[in-house]
């Protein structure tokens, strides 16, 4: 009698088990969509976090708030004055004026007629408005605004030292892991060979004097690995601070992605910076603004046209009127200062002249900055390529020296040879690679761009 089976599921799973893998799969799915719980820190994660916390910035953010504010108190220049006062006046005696009545028979006339008391009170309300500076408000304005604009150069110059500060720390971080990865490899890979050398001088085929050499190459390269890793603690470090973080918080940080755009030849690069480096613009707004205050001082010296209100009240009880309401207009010109207002103008002229010639040095400067780092980034390209093929080339030699050695056919020599030039190869590809990355950094801020 043959007893019957359940006949299995479409896929293999019994039906008692498939809630469970239903559940699992759809877990998975969602963790899937979900996406990572945690995502590396890329590069743009760390400028958006160090610019919001970055000193510089905000010392930056203060400058242009105070040249704002003496934007408005330029303007403020041109609007009227109002201004309430109060005075106490105490005098020795009290003022009179001598009369000189003709004398009368039988009547004693005074001599003198009190002018004011000897002690009062005077209050006022005035206000006064510029009607003619000679050009002096204008220019203030005009040199104010100026001042805004510097400010605002000033910050873009300071966000991009903060972006090229934190680039710098960023793939900093990234060479000193993998270079600790090669050192561990390079220890390891000496670790493996001594080994096979102990091996074989058990075995009598090799001299004690092998196993001396490598022992000595072990020791070295776990010298190697402790710098590396020193220099990955203090590369997460100046990484960190930069950030406002902990020192030694921990930093995990996504690869750089491939540049695969292509890049502008040297000149149309240099034509560029010369139109976007906030520096230049910085200079360039210091000479306009020497210009300016040239110009208040050269107004200064013109006449000043002025137009006054005021309402008066002097507790007096020899006035007819104490309450009393005057208009006046006014102009005042300085005829002789003995040259100050001049040698002001004479200098701030000069400091005009000394930014725009400091513009032209910078320019050049410049210029010489955009092909260095254009260099810089072909040398390490070219460097990239090269050693591309030859860390394939060097772990292809090291394999065959230790084939050569265990089969006895090559000596011990060839062995850590190999794999010295395989380490060298390997630090050479990590730093080429880094530095194009970097190069193409230190290019866009030499633009203006980063």
């Amino acid at each position: 009698m043959k007893t019957s089976r359940p006949l299995p599921s479409p896929e293999g799973v019994s039906p008692s088990r498939r809630p469970r893998r239903l559940a699992l799969l759809l877990l998975s799915l969602v963790l899937g969509i979900a996406g990572p719980l945690h995502a590396a820190e890329t590069l743009d994660d760390a400028w958006r976090e160090a610019l919001a916390v970055d000193a510089r910035l905000r010392a930056a953010d203060a400058d242009a708030d105070a040249a704002r504010a003496n934007l408005e108190a330029a303007r403020g220049l041109a609007l009227p004055k109002a201004t309430a006062s109060t005075r106490y006046t105490v005098l020795s005696k009290e003022p009179a004026a001598r009369i000189g009545l003709p004398a009368l028979p039988g009547i004693a006339l005074p001599d003198q007629l009190p002018l004011s008391e000897r002690t009062y009170a005077t209050h006022a309300l005035q206000a006064t408005l510029p009607v003619y500076t000679g050009g002096r408000i204008s220019a203030a304005i005009i040199g104010a605004d100026i001042g805004v604009q510097a400010s605002a150069h000033e910050r873009r110059h300071s966000e991009q030292a903060v972006k090229l500060d934190v680039a710098e720390a960023w793939l900093g971080v990234l060479r000193s892991r993998r270079a600790l990865a090669a050192a561990e490899r390079h220890l390891a890979a000496l670790d493996a060979h001594a080994r096979d050398v102990d091996d074989l001088h058990r075995q009598g085929v090799v001299p004690r004097n092998d196993v001396l050499s490598v022992a000595v190459a072990c020791a070295d390269a776990r010298q190697q690995l402790t710098r590396a890793r020193h220099g990955r603690d203090l590369a997460t470090a100046a990484y960190n601070r930069l950030l406002r973080r902990p020192l030694d918080a921990p930093a995990d940080l996504a690869e750089p992605p491939p540049d695969s755009a292509g890049h502008d030849d040297l000149a149309t690069l240099g034509a560029r910076a010369l139109r976007l480096r906030p520096e230049l613009a910085l200079l360039g707004a210091r000479a306009e603004a020497g210009d300016q205050e040239a110009e208040m001082e050269h107004a200064a010296r013109r006449p000043q046209v002025g137009l006054s209100a005021a309402l008066l009240h002097e507790d007096n009880r020899y006035r007819v009127g104490q309450d009393v309401a005057q208009v006046a207009i006014g102009v005042q010109w300085d005829l002789f200062d003995g040259g100050i207002q001049r040698q002001r103008a004479d200098a701030a002229t000069a400091r005009a002249r000394a930014a725009r010639e400091r513009q032209a040095d910078g320019a050049s400067r410049v210029e010489l900055e955009v092909r260095r780092e254009w260099l810089s980034a072909e040398e390490a390209a070219q460097r990239l390529a090269t050693t591309s093929a030859a860390v394939a080339q060097a772990d292809e030699n090291l394999r065959v020296a230790r084939d050569r050695y265990r089969n006895g056919v090559g000596t011990h020599t060839e062995v850590l040879d190999a794999e010295a030039l395989r380490s060298l190869t390997d630090h050479n590809h990590l730093n080429a690679h880094y530095d194009l990355h970097l190069a193409r950094y230190r290019l866009k801020r030499a633009v203006g761009e980063l």
